[in-house]
């Protein structure tokens, strides 16, 4: 199972976003500016989008690697 690549993609995928729920839940219930937590919340959805553009960028270079 641990060799499996779209299952460890999909579990970092996931645990990225539930960090990422509770992250910008504390933000919003915390009393900083509204431009702070409005920022901060662009903040972790770039890093998501990030971690995004990486799992891609992984798989396609797994498959050429494995079918070329």
């Amino acid at each position: 199972m641990l060799s499996d690549n779209i299952l460890i993609s999909t579990f970092i995928f996931f645990i990225s976003c539930g960090i990422l729920w509770v992250f910008i839940k504390r933000i919003q219930s915390s009393n900083l500016s509204s431009r702070m937590k409005r920022v901060l919340s662009y903040l972790g959805f770039a890093i998501i989008f990030l971690i995004i553009v990486i799992i891609f960028n992984h798989h396609s270079v797994n498959y050429l690697a494995i079918n070329s």
